[in-house]
């Protein structure tokens, strides 16, 4: 089946890239570890973002969006995780599964560093998943917390839902920018994360576990 999806994502994305013209190794672990920012027992499930993808904006300087424009495969990466979620959710869950089970180290999960939710019936997959792995900690951001129910996933005890927007005064604000407007954030309540900070030398889930319990997370642009 996976190859199948491949060669339907393939032929969306067209014939530009020629690193394409052949279909690539086909990788059953939908889950990366990141970057060098994340301690290695971190695993990310990323979609597609923007309007294109699982979003429902194109989000000024999204670095989601840029890293899709920069390297291919991380684009094709994304897009297989986006047909697989909308069209084979019960395989993309077994798959999921699978690799957590077969991952001795992971201890915490992000869902999307890329992408956003973008139905119930995907929420509710994610659900089932974090109700199977209670002893791992599952966390994600979204912008869409008032286009769905988010209730029930929320009750489970290992994950951590924050808003991308932070209210303050009874308005709401995008959780990343300038310096100056992050500053703004801070001193109204909101957490800077400390990996967007240029000096940081630390890792996410390691030196910092803010997010995977925390709300009012803010970063700088990068």
């Amino acid at each position: 089946m996976l190859k199948d999806v491949y060669k339907v994502i393939l032929d969306k994305l067209g014939a530009k890239d020629v690193i394409f013209n052949k279909i690539p190794k086909i990788n059953e672990n939908r889950l990366s570890t990141g970057n060098s920012k994340l301690d290695k027992s971190i695993l990310i499930f990323d979609l597609t973002a923007g309007k294109l993808g699982s979003c429902d904006r194109n989000c000024p300087k999204c670095y989601a969006i840029k890293a899709q424009v920069q390297y291919s495969y991380t684009k094709l990466y994304r897009a297989i995780n986006f047909e697989l979620a909308k069209n084979y959710s019960d395989y993309l869950e077994r798959l999921i599964t699978i690799q957590i089970n077969k991952t001795k180290s992971c201890k915490t999960v992000r869902i999307h560093s890329s992408g956003d939710f973008f139905s119930q019936e995907y929420i509710d997959m994610w659900n089932r998943i974090i109700k199977d792995f209670p002893t791992i900690k599952f966390y994600a951001y979204t912008k869409r917390i008032e286009q769905f129910d988010f209730t029930e996933i929320c009750e489970n005890s290992n994950f951590n839902m924050i808003d991308s927007f932070i209210e303050i005064d009874g308005k709401k604000y995008i959780n990343y920018g300038t310096n100056k407007y992050v500053a703004f954030l801070v001193e109204n309540g909101a957490f800077l994360c400390p990996a967007t900070h240029k000096k940081w030398k630390g890792l996410c889930g390691k030196n910092c576990n803010y997010c995977m319990t925390q709300n009012k997370v803010c970063f700088h642009i990068h």
